[in-house]
């Protein structure tokens, strides 16, 4: 959960609970107690109605470091589900969009945070030096500029080696956006679109390809007025959301020769994070195909299948250590605040995926025991696999 900063933003107080038109606000109750809540009173419901002994095994893991990375997540599933197999993790995080249609997410970006760091005297100098000394702004600017150009390309070599394929049904769901490029750009107030997008790759370039941001730059003389100073040294934050199958710990590398290659070798590279890889499950699984119908069935809306989500989440230790496909499915709407004053959640929706968590639950255990189809089950004894 993150930090209630800033307090005077909010108005209700951050930590109780306040209801007003239809919402409940409050810190984290979408990202993502609410999210929790619901399943945890979905799976109650479908125990009151049916209380008699499970023909699968369920598994709830609650995970307090995954705001900052779950450092302690993969060495915990190998230590504690070594040897296991599991059909299905229904992740954290889902969505409703902006017209209350449920969309259920196949994948995550991974996502590699880096600093690069520049030195070039042992304090600030008098800028008239700068005929005779270089400057570490310009040196971080050219490097920065290096790494990307104006269609948002990535310029380090063997960047999009490897890269896996979107499949045939993947391609297909991106080229039926749910919603329009020119209402992004409505929504979002973006100005300045990368000259290889477009109204048609749009929502491809949201679900398939990597992309690297500049964060911010840190260094010299930045308050009111002039001050003509040469810094000493300065700073830019850069993050990489990556895609099946690149590897965090890899691009690092190529980076690092990047920088070497073009004569970049006093800047230092500090890695932020490199753990959190990209994972991308199929779209016809048929957990999917069940939460589809029970997502429509209770929200009233057709369901939205996404490929993978832009953002990412350290899901790829269930997929690589358990086997898993990854589903995204929840009640985080588009106006749901996350990580800001105000975060919210709409009621109805909260209790609208309570049936549906209910239903999902039984439709688990129909399929383990038999009396519902196994379609695509990963084993032929699903009493041996978990759903997390």
């Amino acid at each position: 959960m993150q930090p209630e900063d800033p307090v005077p933003l909010w108005n209700s107080p951050p930590f109780e609970l306040s209801e007003r038109d239809g919402r409940w606000y409050g810190r984290g109750v979408a990202d993502d107690k609410g999210e929790f809540i619901s399943r945890l009173e979905g799976w109650r419901l479908f125990r009151e109605r049916h209380p008699e002994p499970l023909p699968f095994r369920l598994i709830w893991l609650v995970d307090g470091e995954e705001e900052i990375g779950s450092p302690s997540l993969e060495a915990f599933l190998k230590t504690r589900f070594h040897g296991e197999r599991i059909d299905v993790c229904w992740w954290e995080y889902g969505e409703i969009d902006s017209n209350g249609c449920p969309i259920i997410l196949c994948g995550f970006k991974g996502v590699m945070a880096v600093e690069l760091r520049c030195r070039t005297a042992t304090a600030d100098l008098h800028s008239s030096l700068g005929a005779v000394f270089d400057n570490p702004l310009w040196r971080l600017a050219a490097a920065t500029a290096s790494l990307r150009d104006q269609s948002g390309r990535v310029l380090i070599d063997g960047f999009y080696d490897g890269i896996r394929q979107p499949a045939r049904e993947e391609r297909d769901l991106s080229a039926n956006p749910p919603f329009s490029f020119s209402s992004l750009v409505q929504a979002t107030g973006g100005k300045q679109v990368l000259r290889s997008i477009n109204e048609a790759n749009f929502y491809a370039a949201m679900n398939f390809e990597p992309c690297m941001n500049v964060n911010g730059f840190s260094g010299g003389y930045a308050g009111e007025g002039a001050k003509t100073v040469l810094p000493a040294e300065g700073s830019v934050k850069i993050d990489f959301r990556l895609v099946p199958d690149q590897d965090p710990q890899h691009v690092v590398s190529l980076f690092r020769a990047h920088l070497d290659r073009h004569g970049f070798e006093d800047i230092e590279l500090v890695v932020h994070d490199a753990n959190v890889k990209p994972v991308r499950s199929s779209t016809d699984h048929w957990f999917i195909q069940d939460a589809s119908e029970l997502l429509e069935k209770h929200f009233g809306q057709p369901v939205i299948v996404q490929p993978s989500s832009p953002a990412s989440g350290t899901a790829h230790p269930f997929v690589e250590q358990l086997g898993a496909s990854i589903v995204g499915m929840g009640i985080t709407h588009h106006g749901a605040m996350l990580h800001s004053p105000n975060e919210n959640i709409i009621i109805e929706q909260f209790e609208a995926m309570i049936e549906c968590s209910a239903g999902l639950f039984q439709r688990l255990a129909e399929r383990a025991s038999g009396s519902r189809p196994q379609d695509e089950m990963n084993s032929a004894d699903p009493l041996d696999r978990a759903t997390p």
